[in-house]
Order: structure tokens, then sequence, then C-alpha cells
């Protein structure tokens, strides 16, 4: 401190009584002593001091061959203060332009290296990659709520996540591409109109004479959404993405900027998407995603539109059938005391993702949720559907062909009490998961086995219980769940370069649950699968 302050001191005397040559001297020869500091420490670090920094040198061309996969060409923003809302600026001036990284012409149909890849790690480390998931787009450090931890699970190719992410993240990065490509003009994610966007490019992601229903955009808009703020993208994102299928960039912003400006767009005065038997699925999603919009950016945009939505969730729960308190939610808002567990987990997640943007939600909706899980599970890690004497038993409805897999309503009944209770001593936590692990992932010949919904749920809720972030240790249940689950998802990606462009990256093999959203449902809850490594803090407190 005492020579930083005599340098000062001396600089200031000759600044006041020297002529501008003797400043000009004595600052190159300064510029000059600092230079030659500058280069001795880093000579001597790197031959004494094993490096511990990715070198952000432009990759060679070998390197870039070599990559696991192209990744985002991404550019800093400024971090947003948590709980702080952004000053309002008018779409119109949001006009966010594609990232130039050269003056040369680019062949954008080329494979794309990324400096900041997994490949560049060096072995052992914890794996960011510049989806979200290090020091790429994500807002890691940047004051995002507690329900989005932009980080993977820790442990690089042979820790705790199970396989090293690399794979895990190419295939988000596909799947967003797939998603990116598959967007309808007006913003949202229509399935009805999958095979008219697919022909502008001469592909088919759906088989001739399937047909779907266009009451769930809304869902499918909001799920498809959710992809993106999972991976720490709001509209403000100016990270950009190549589809190389096609040859085109796309400004990540700018997507999800069409989305949500279309799902606000289809908001009723009382907060509703739609109204038709079933429509709850699109209420939580829709409500789910604007909070979580809200809550990555704490922009007004979607503060209002949240909160409209998550009003309309609060309003439609259920009431207790014992007349005290309240209860879970069904298709329908209001009327009979009937709940299912499928519709209140994702009523549930949304309430969730309001109190962690800092939107009021009042605690005896909390509290009837709990009260609802807690009855309607049986025995030995069990949850029924609607009640507890079919804790267990298969639940009826469409495509009975596939495989039911009953550990789905565990799934859902542990992650109900994990994000309203947080009590990981709870006995129901751990006789769920050895439950669940009774039946890993896997992919049938036949593929009937399939069911991306249960696996869905399943990783959240394993990763809370005993993932690499949570006060348990050892991942018992965790580690054999993402190993099947990611080597089932992973393998049912379309890869094939091959065939039409149009496929690629997206989950085209149906489940039980995809009759309503066909190959858009299924791309987004995988990709959101594939996010659980850093999508939701753990919320047990153990970071």
């Amino acid at each position: 401190m005492a020579s930083s302050i005599s340098v000062t001191t001396w600089f200031r005397g000759v600044s006041r009584n020297s002529p501008w040559f003797v400043i000009a001297a004595s600052i190159h020869i300064i510029a000059f002593a600092l230079l030659s500091v500058i280069y001795v420490t880093r000579h001597f670090q790197t031959q004494d001091v094993p490096p511990t920094a990715i070198a952000m040198a432009t990759p060679s061309a070998a390197s870039v061959e070599a990559a696991a996969a192209p990744l985002l060409e991404v550019l800093n923003r400024q971090a947003i203060p948590e709980n702080t809302e952004v000053e309002l600026i008018p779409f119109d001036e949001l006009a966010f332009q594609p990232i130039v990284l050269s003056d040369e012409p680019q062949d954008l149909h080329l494979p794309r290296g990324d400096p900041l890849a997994l490949s560049s790690l060096p072995a052992g480390g914890t794996g960011g990659t510049a989806i979200g998931a290090g020091e790429g787009p994500g807002r890691r450090g940047t004051g995002v709520p507690g329900h989005v931890t932009l980080h993977p699970g820790g442990g690089g190719e042979t820790g705790r996540s199970g396989p090293t992410t690399r794979a895990t993240e190419a295939g988000v990065l596909a799947g967003m591409r797939w998603l990116m490509r598959h967007q309808a003009e007006d913003g949202s994610w229509p399935v009805e109109s999958l095979r008219e966007r697919c022909s502008v490019v001469g592909g088919q992601c759906i088989d001739e004479g399937v047909d779907f229903s266009p009451e769930y955009t809304p869902g499918l808009t909001a799920l498809s959404l959710l992809t993106f703020l999972g991976a720490g993208y709001g509209h403000d994102s100016k990270a950009s993405v190549v589809d190389e299928a096609l040859g085109e960039r796309h400004v990540v912003g700018e997507v999800v900027k069409a989305g949500l400006k279309w799902l606000a767009g289809e908001q009723g005065p009382d907060g509703a998407f739609t109204n038709f038997p079933g429509s709850m699925y699109n209420e939580a999603l829709g409500a789910l995603a604007l909070s979580e919009a809200y809550g990555l950016t704490h922009a007004r945009y979607w503060k209002e539109p949240a909160e409209r939505a998550i009003r309309y969730l609060v309003a439609g729960q259920k009431d207790n059938p014992t007349g005290s308190g309240r209860w879970g939610w069904r298709y329908q808002p209001g009327g009979d005391s009937i709940a299912d567990t499928s519709v209140t987990c994702w009523v549930v997640m949304a309430l969730k993702s309001a109190r962690n943007a800092g939107l009021t939600v009042p605690q005896e909706c909390m509290d009837g949720s709990l009260a609802f899980a807690r009855w309607v599970t049986g025995k030995d890690g069990q949850v029924g559907y609607l009640d507890p004497l079919a804790a267990g038993a298969k639940v009826s409805g469409r495509n009975e062909q596939f495989d039911y897999h009953p550990g789905t309503m565990s799934s859902l009944g542990m992650l109900i009490r994990t994000f309203v209770a947080h009590d990981i001593t709870d006995p129901f936590l751990e006789q769920a998961a050895r439950y669940i692990v009774k039946d890993l992932p896997a992919v049938s010949a036949d593929r009937l086995s399939i069911d991306y919904y249960y696996w869905y749920y399943a990783s959240l809720a394993l990763n809370q219980f005993d993932g690499p972030d949570s006060p348990r240790k050892g991942g018992t249940y965790w580690d054999p769940w993402n190993k099947a689950m990611t080597r089932a998802i992973l393998d049912l990606q379309d890869k094939d370069e091959e065939r039409d462009v149009c496929t690629r990256g997206g989950w085209l093999a149906g489940d039980r649950w995809s009759y309503a959203g066909g190959p858009i449902y299924a791309t987004a809850i995988n990709v959101l699968t594939l996010e659980v490594y850093y999508r939701y803090a753990n919320a047990f407190g153990a970071k």
C-alpha cells in the first residue's frame, strides 16, 4: 500500500511540474515495465504451474473438427440484480441483431466449434458449456432467483452427475435447434400446422394420417419456451444459434420474445389461456413459463401476465372435502373436490416458480397441495392418481397399448412434497425413490416402454432427493436412474444427418401421452429432462 501511494504522489508531482515530452516518456517507461512483469509472470507460470483456465484463442481447424458437438456462439450480457425490475423498453426498440463473428462470408451449413465447449476443458472439469451451464449466456452469478442454478451437477466424465454433460448438452442444443426450426411465424408452436412448416424445407416430422388438436397450443408453446428459459435465456438474450441443417442463424432472445408475446396475447382478462375440458394443463404451463420469464429477467413485460395467470390458478384450486382448507387441482377449475396428482403437480411447479420470482402466492394454496399429496399416498412409496385406494394401479386413457409406469405418480408425489415441505427426512421420499428405480428408463424393441412424462418427473424428483446437490450422499437412486435416463433419451433423438434436415435434433418417437402434442411435446419435455442438472436449485438447502 505504501509503495502504491508513493508512486501515485510521484506521478502527480511529475504531471504538475514536467513538460509534456517528459510526461510522455514516463508513461511509456511505466507501460513497458508493466508489460515486462506480465510477460515474465506468465512465462514462468506456464513453466512451473499447471494451467487452470480455458485458453480463449480461436480454435484450430483440428479442434473444431474434433468438437463433440457444435455449441452456441455467445455474447455476455449485463447482469440484472435480483428482485429488481428492468426499465421497460418498447419491444420495437429491442431489435437484436445477429452476432457477426467475422467479416468473411460464412457457410452456416458447416459444423461450428466453440472454444468454450466441454471438449476444451481439462479432464475432470465441472463441465460448463455455452448452453447456459457455464460461462456462456446463462446467468451464472447474475442474481438469478433460486429456481435456476445454471450449472450441471458436477463431476466431469466420471463425476456424480453420471455420464459427461457433453452429450446431454449437445442433445439440448440440437433439441433447441429443432424447436427454433418449427416455431410458427406468430411465435407459437402449434402442432396442427407442423406438416405445413416441415414442408417448407421438404421434411416430415409427423406421419400421414396422424391428427392433433389445436386447443393445446398454449401449453405446447409454454413447454417449448421453458426449454430456453430453463437454460438461462430470456427475451433479452443476444446469444445466437446456427441451425446447420438449414444454414440459418437465430437470435435466442428473439425466439423467446416472440413466444412470450404470443402466449401473453392469448391470455384473457381472468388470466386463463383457454377454456375447455382439460384446460388446466394449459393454464399451469402458461403460468409456469411467464413466471420463469419474469423471474429470469425481472422485466415488467411479464409481471402482470404472470400475476394474472397465478391468480387464475389460485382461484381454481379445489376445496378440501373435509370443509377445512384447500386441496389439489383437476382438469377444470372449481366445482367438486375431486383433484388429481398430475395436474396438481404442474400447478405446484408454477406456484413455486412464481414465489421464487417474487410474486405473491397464498400459503394456504401450498398447504392445500401438500395435504392432497399426503392424502393420495398409498403404501410402500406408491401414489394414487385420484385417491389412495388406486395407488400403484394403472391409469386408463388413450394409447393404452403403451406400458404404464406406476412410478409416475410416485415421482409427482415426491416433487410436491419436495417443493412445498422441503423435508428430506420425510420417510415417503426414500420409499418412493426405491419404488421408482425398480423401473428404470429403457427402450423396448416395440418402443412401447417409452414414457417421456415419467422420465421427466422422475428425473426431477430423484435429482432433488439424492443428486449431486442434495444433502444426502451416495447417489443411491439418482446415479443408476441418470445413467439409464440419458442413454434412453439420447438414443431416441434424431441424429441421422442423411435423413431430411427437418427432423434433425427432434424426438419423433411417440409415447403414451404425446397424442396431444406429437414431436413438439416430445422434443420440449426431453430437452427439459436433459436440463435437470442445472434448472432447479436443490430444495433441501444443501447449496
